[in-house]
């Protein structure tokens, strides 16, 4: 009977050390797993194997894992194609849930989120959180897609390999959240996500707080128009 325990407990721990975020956990219960298994009156060889086989597969199952679960992520994420004017560059914000916003427009099982001049969209869709699968266009005068190459700062990291050349344009998700604008009609709520078309070593401009503070002005704005026209 102990060793049944000690085994299961052994089966749990090493399930749940896949995340190494939960080690803290994973790894005590792993302990008593083995002590249990000690105790019991089962052959030394395999009470070895039991504890040791957890060991030596925990590292490439862990990668296993991520990969399997970044996979299935990505695949049953939400869809969106964000699509920017030809010349666009620097920050843009997508205002989810707007009433007055842009109808939702779906091709080949994917969102399409056409940008504005100003940068700020105001969309009917919901911006679900969690794994995101989004491909990004600049779109000319004749209806010609040219696809952005995302970025992030881990790219550019001095081990990273294929690393992007600095002056080279690409795309960065900046961030999203809630936002609470209060009024004497009750205050306005409303989602968002920041992207920005920069190069690497353009891309701290965007940021400045006047520039993003104007943006963020004209945004709230334009989110209270709409809502109160609702």
């Amino acid at each position: 009977m102990k060793a049944k325990i000690g085994i299961v407990i052994i089966i749990i721990a090493f399930l749940v050390c896949l995340n190494p975020y939960l080690l803290i956990f994973g790894v005590p219960l792993f302990i008593i797993g083995i002590i249990i298994l000690l105790l019991s009156d089962k052959k030394l060889k395999t009470k070895l194997i039991w504890i040791l086989i957890p060991i030596i597969l925990w590292y490439p199952s862990m990668h296993l894992y991520f990969y399997l679960i970044g996979t299935i992520g990505t695949a049953t994420a939400q869809k969106l194609d964000l699509i920017f004017p030809e010349n666009f560059n620097g920050k843009a914000i997508v205002v989810s849930d707007m009433p007055c916003g842009e109808e939702i427009e779906i091709i080949d099982n994917r969102e399409q989120l056409r940008i504005p001049d100003n940068g700020i969209l105001l969309y009917k869709g919901n911006l679900k959180s969690g794994y995101i699968n989004n491909r990004y266009f600049k779109i000319d005068n004749n209806g010609n897609k040219t696809e952005i190459p995302f970025r992030a700062n881990h790219m550019f990291w001095e081990d990273s390999e294929n690393r992007p050349d600095e002056n080279e344009v690409g795309i960065w998700l900046i961030g999203g959240g809630t936002k609470y604008n209060p009024s004497s009609i009750g205050g306005i709520n409303y989602s968002f996500r920041e992207y920005v078309i920069s190069s690497k070593d353009s891309l701290a401009k965007w940021s400045e707080f006047k520039r993003s503070r104007g943006l963020e002005k004209i945004t709230d704005s334009l989110v209270a128009i709409c809502k109160n026209k609702n």
